[in-house]
């Protein structure tokens, strides 16, 4: 469901994560591991900042930092998926409409009016470009800025509350219909610590019955004081209550007695307290950091260790499994104190990436919000990223029993593999990631995250080789009895292949036939634009089994391939009978890549020549079937209800090609004939007048079917699709140099961006749709959807995107 008022994930990549959402609460919630399938709709009603003013000799004011949380009901009561909670009672909580908030990811910022000085806060975690120790960790950092505008001298303190918190919660799940095992947390403690200056609470949890995923696990919130700002603490207060006895003991000074309410350990406090004269601003560095260092699936009999925890002692063997006893667990406070006393570094790490793209006028500025804020789902739609296989004991895919060494990536020594769900709401297309929908963001994954991805591809190559098919697999697939990267693809009797079909090849039987061709875009792409000749060179007898199993589609004596009908490719209810135009382009496209391949590796001489002749051949077929020189466009289908209808994803595979330096794949000039005399079709308008995007298929009179039925995905506006639709208009303009064609595709992916981030009433904010309808966004499916993350295609063809890091 479309949820109001989401905000930026805090976390690293697969170390768990929350939103710091726009009532200023700590929710919701994505832990990862089996329990991750969806978001859980909660937040910390004691997770809190609190601030006390006093200026000159007047009375003190005391307010919490966050209000109450929306309540959505419906006709059957309160909407749960839509709904999360509110901070404790007896706090003094802001009113809606007393700050305003500001999301620029990996940044969120927020300010409030009801004080006499000036209160704000920039709250981030250190997600850095092509790094991994930074952008693994389980830390936040929040500044807390106080300027004294006042004449007179102000007397300011400010509290972090922070409960002794589960990292799942039974029942709390966005995606009613997900089951995992419940998570177990017990045996609490709390104490102060303190290093070098940083002084902490520690919240920990150690108990024989608790369930791997918190066993030895905790929190710590610490301060860094500048010279004048003085800290206190509790180590327990009682985070069961509602909340008087900790806000008692703020209230009257601002300084906390340095001692424990009561021996609970539910909840933990640290204040920090400052004089400023009028006129003065300071700053209030706080970090809470967390070590929940496992991640297990298919009801624990599979347990990672996280990636943050090579960093902090863990150790792995060859073959990336987990050397037992290696990591000293109960790190959240190193990992603060490490944090507090980098806090320059782990900015200005950050800044060097993102101050260029964030700032770069060249971008829209709807652009640039859109493609950083997408960039939070690498964190919360349950993030996978993994240090070393603990244990497990389902036998992996390809391998005859499970053990050291006994599961994909074993071979690539010190390799990490990382996962991303499709959604973060749940649903079919939240049990994991699909090839099908990553592949549209292969510009952000490989240009800003290569470090990430790098494994993850090399994985998917091995499942070539292993799986009987010899077609890759998609293997970050999440659910309750599933395990990812140790059990992945489909039964050969299963009535639909989830993702990629896992069957031999079968010529109008094959389901997700653009499957193939996307797990070939992806390796050369990485390669391409990463300079990697040894990933290319790992790929190529990847690619020319791929090749051989999008041959088998190909009837004999034709050269293109024979779609399914539904479940054909990522518009899977889009009946596309025969030939068609999505699925023959990237057929183009892999022979165009397979041919380049082995040219530039030297290699297979003889295939190589094979596969430019069949290339030939097959281009050919494609212009005389799909090319209308009357209307001047290339069609849909040769077999579906609608053949004769214009797709605004025709030129995907083309985009690709051009993108990465490769030949064309489709006429140039009937290329741009359709994209400069078919804009109209493709504008669609909401109630207000305002463009909503562009549907998948159009035709001058509607589309209509015979049975008066429509699936909903050929009206529907495809956010991520139409993102990289308007990088080819973009693309486009410039090639053919005309302005009218830039001109449309930055009008249509301004478009996409606005619905998304500038439409509060769409609730789409950090949770974008699959699609929505072509006359209302208020009709969606699919939210948290990552093919959003898309719009980096569109950055790029704006002006090419440079990571700085040094």
């Amino acid at each position: 469901m479309n949820v109001p008022g989401l905000g930026i994930p805090l976390g690293g990549f697969g170390a768990g994560s929350f939103m710091i959402n726009q009532a200023g609460t700590f929710g919701p919630w994505n832990f990862g591991g089996q329990s991750g399938t969806s978001w859980e709709m909660r937040i910390l009603p004691q997770a809190a900042f609190h601030v006390r003013e006093r200026i000159g000799t007047g009375a003190a004011a005391v307010r919490t930092l966050a209000t109450d949380g929306p309540t959505n009901t419906g006709s059957n009561g309160v909407v749960r998926q839509r709904s999360w909670g509110s901070p404790l009672p007896a706090w003094n909580r802001l009113r809606a409409g007393d700050g305003d908030y500001a999301a620029l990811y990996p940044f969120g910022f927020m300010n409030y009016r009801p004080f006499k000085t000036d209160v704000s806060m920039r709250f981030y975690s250190p997600i850095v470009a092509k790094e991994d120790r930074r952008t693994s960790m389980p830390l936040a950092y929040f500044d807390v800025r106080i300027a004294n505008h006042t004449a007179d001298k102000a007397q300011v303190s400010v509290m972090f509350t922070m409960p002794n918190a589960p990292a799942h919660v039974a029942g709390t799940r966005a995606d009613l219909s997900a089951t995992a095992p419940d998570s177990v947390r017990t045996g609490l403690s709390s104490q102060f610590r303190s290093a070098n200056g940083i002084q902490a609470v520690t919240l920990s949890a150690d108990d024989p019955s608790n369930t791997l995923d918190s066993a030895k696990s905790e929190w710590t919130i610490a301060a860094s004081p500048a010279a004048g700002q003085k800290v206190s603490y509790v180590t327990s207060w009682n985070g069961e209550g509602d909340g008087a006895d900790i806000y008692d003991a703020f209230s009257s000074t601002g300084s906390l007695p340095n001692a424990n309410l009561d021996r609970s350990a539910t909840a933990g406090a640290i204040s920090v307290s400052a004089s400023l004269a009028p006129g003065e601003v300071t700053t209030v560095p706080f970090a809470l950091a967390w070590d929940f260092p496992q991640v297990t699936f298919a009801n624990d009999q599979t347990v990672w260790m996280k990636r943050y925890t090579d960093f902090y002692g863990a150790k792995t063997t060859e073959s990336n499994d987990y050397v037992a006893g290696s990591y000293p667990f109960h790190q959240s406070f190193a990992i603060a104190r490490d944090a507090l006393a980098g806090r320059q570094a782990a900015l200005d790490a950050v800044n060097r990436w993102w101050q260029p793209i964030a700032s770069d006028p060249a971008y829209p500025l709807e652009q640039r919000r859109a493609a950083l804020n997408e960039l939070s789902m690498l964190a919360v739609n349950n993030s996978f990223w993994e240090g070393g296989l603990v244990r497990n004991t389902v036998v992996p895919t390809g391998f005859a029993q499970a053990g050291p060494g006994q599961h994909l990536g074993a071979g690539n020594p010190d390799g990490h593999l990382f996962g991303v769900q499709d959604t973060g709401a749940g649903g079919t297309s939240g049990m994991g990631g699909t090839t099908d929908i990553q592949a549209y963001n292969y510009r952000a994954y490989y240009t800003l995250f290569p470090n990430v991805f790098r494994d993850q591809l090399l994985a998917d190559i091995e499942t070539v080789k292993l799986h009987p098919s010899h077609n890759a697999q998609d293997i970050y697939a999440n659910s309750a009895s599933g395990s990812p990267f140790i059990t992945w693809g489909n039964g050969s009797d299963a009535t639909i292949q989830g993702g990629t079909d896992s069957r031999p090849p079968n010529p109008g039987q094959t389901e997700w036939g653009d499957s193939p061709s996307k797990f070939i875009l992806q390796w050369y792409a990485f390669a391409k634009l990463n300079n990697d000749p040894e990933l290319l060179r790992a790929a190529w007898p990847a690619i020319k089994d791929e090749i051989a199993y999008l041959r088998g589609l190909v009837p004999a004596g034709t050269h293109l391939p024979v779609d399914s009908g539904l479940f054909t490719n990522i518009y899977n209810v889009i009946p596309q009978e025969g030939t068609g135009l999505y699925n023959s382009q990237l057929y183009l496209l892999s022979l165009t890549i397979a041919s380049t391949t082995g040219e530039q590796l030297g290699v297979d001489t003889a295939y190589v020549d094979e596969v430019k002749s069949e290339l030939a051949a097959a281009k050919s077929q494609f212009e005389l079937t799909f090319w209308d020189p009357v209307t001047q466009h290339y069609r849909f289908s040769t077999g579906s209800t609608y053949p004769a209808a214009l797709f605004i994803d025709s030129f995907f595979a083309q985009y690709v090609a051009e993108d990465l330096g490769l030949p064309d794949v489709v006429d140039p000039l009937h290329r741009y004939a359709q994209l400069r005399l078919h804009q109209g079709l493709y504008r669609r308008y909401d109630s207000s007048g305002q463009m909503i995007g562009a549907p998948a298929l159009a035709l001058p009179v509607g589309l209509g079917s015979p049975d008066g039925q429509l699936p909903p995905e050929a009206q529907w506006v495809w956010p991520g699709t139409d993102h990289l639709a308007a990088a080819d208009f973009v693309k486009a303009g410039g090639r053919f140099s005309d302005p009218q064609l830039k001109a449309f595709g930055l009008e249509l992916g301004r478009s996409i961006s606005d619905q998304i981030w500038a439409r509060p009433d769409n609730a789409f904010a950090f949770n974008p749709p699959c699609g929505w309808s072509d006359t209302s966004t208020y009709v969606y499916d699919y939210p948290a959807y990552s093919q959003a993350l898309a719009v980096w295609g569109l950055m790029n063809a704006i002006k090419p995107i440079t990571v700085l890091t040094s």
